[in-house]
């Protein structure tokens, strides 16, 4: 087969996105070209059957349920609660609100997976709170969008999800390698925050707050500090799959919402469900298309003649990984979380596993990259959502993000020359 042949499907999917098609149409139009250019007709009827793969999969289910139960949270002001909360006990800290942002997000992390939602959720309060406190609000709303990347790092996490199920890696391993990983990028944030905070100023040194009032904030706050106890505690034992995790989630939500704090009623329940659908349907039409697209390139011989190059070729693990953080960081400027998740995965993942990488360890740094890239100009996704959630231009952030951007490219390649930052946990507390 000729090499024209070999990346048209690239090129169709290229000019498509240029042309801002939906990433999840694009996949899926240019797969079918390539069939018609290869002759394989033939092949069409399995078309049906494989579109409706990406539905028919149990652990892929876990995907709407997380984001309705980050969505029942934002509606039922919780996360206001739980910013409450934090603030008691961290205003003396240096940085003050912009260290509090930050924690508040490695806390909803564990609650939720979804990065865009907990970037929205904490937009406003966090910016505002960060402006009273002498930080420029650029910077702030930056801040803001690169903590609330943590929640695809953190488990539970969609984005680690969306990579086991189409590389067939354990989501259990893949939760638990990104632990330390999520624990090192978040207090390597904060660390930057005191560090600038110190020199420019930011922050104030607010009043204590009692330890009576302290002690009736805490004790209001228990069903929502128990909330990442009880749903991960049964995944991690072993007792729940991450789909019943996940529906567990939404049901503890909507139970303290409801009956607990009684912040959410039935009217807003409406909303909730139509924005969580339309966020699923979205998510799902890309990993159909993405299922598709990976069954064409296989039946091309497009990932054998791939992955024999790398494997004849003289680069070192280190280097390759070199190599595809470059390529999906310049992808991720241009392409959201879930297109550069889908796309790459069914690409990279068998040439890495096939070079002998392990597979929890190159999801994990898949999974960083996609950080980077959700707050990356000219996209970046997060801060289009801080944007919209603040009223601050995206391009009043694109200088200000530039040094957390290159935070998180440190922490990816500590990550990378230590793999055991992601790989002890799960070869310590999972068999094969």
């Amino acid at each position: 087969m000729s090499t024209v042949t070999l990346i048209l499907p690239f090129i169709f999917l290229t000019v498509f996105l240029i042309v801002r098609m939906p990433i999840g149409f694009a996949l899926t139009i240019s797969a079918i070209i390539e069939l018609l250019a290869t002759g394989n007709v033939s092949y069409f009827h399995q078309i049906p059957t494989i579109l409706y793969s990406a539905f028919d999969n149990f652990t892929l289910l876990a995907i709407p349920f997380f984001i309705l139960a980050g969505e029942i949270l934002s509606e039922g002001g919780i996360i206001d609660l739980v910013f409450k909360l934090v603030s008691a006990f961290l205003r003396r800290v240096p940085g003050g609100i912009g260290v509090i942002s930050v924690v508040v997000s490695m806390m909803l992390s564990s609650m939720q997976g979804s990065s865009a939602a907990t970037a929205a959720a904490l937009g406003k309060v966090g910016t505002e709170g960060m402006k009273k406190e002498g930080y420029n609000e650029a910077f702030a709303a930056s801040l803001i969008a690169a903590s609330g990347g943590l929640a695809i790092m953190i488990p539970p996490s969609i984005a680690m999800i969306i990579y086991g199920t189409l590389s067939g890696t354990s989501i259990g391993k893949l939760f638990y390698g990104g632990v330390f990983p999520g624990i090192l990028i978040g207090t390597t944030l904060i660390g930057y925050i005191m560090i600038i905070s110190k020199i420019r100023g930011y922050g104030t040194k607010n009043p204590e707050i009692s330890k009576r009032d302290r002690f009736k904030l805490l004790y209001k706050s228990i069903p929502i500090i128990l909330f990442p106890i009880i749903i991960l505690s049964g995944f991690y034992t072993g007792t729940f799959t991450a789909t019943e995790v996940a529906a567990i989630s939404v049901v503890y939500a909507f139970f303290i919402g409801l009956f607990i704090y009684k912040t959410i009623n039935l009217s807003g329940i409406y909303g909730v469900l139509k924005r969580s659908t339309q966020v699923t349907v979205s998510i799902f039409i890309i990993i159909a298309g993405a299922i598709l697209f990976q069954h064409v390139l296989v039946l091309s011989g497009f990932i054998d003649l791939l992955t024999g190059i790398m494997r004849n070729s003289s680069l070192t693990k280190l280097e390759f990984l070199i190599i595809v953080s470059i390529i999906l960081y310049f992808l991720g400027m241009f392409m959201e979380g879930v297109a550069l998740n889908v796309l790459t995965t069914p690409i990279v993942a068998p040439i890495a596993i096939s070079m002998g990488i392990n597979p929890v360890y190159y999801g994990i740094i898949l999974v960083l990259n996609i950080e980077i890239a959700l707050i990356s100009p000219p996209v970046g996704l997060n801060l289009f959502v801080l944007s919209g959630v603040t009223g601050i231009a995206p391009e009043r952030m694109y200088k200000a993000v530039w040094p957390i951007i290159l935070i998180l490219l440190l922490c990816l390649i500590v990550i990378m020359l230590f793999p055991q930052i992601t790989l002890f946990l799960p070869n310590a507390l999972m068999t094969k």
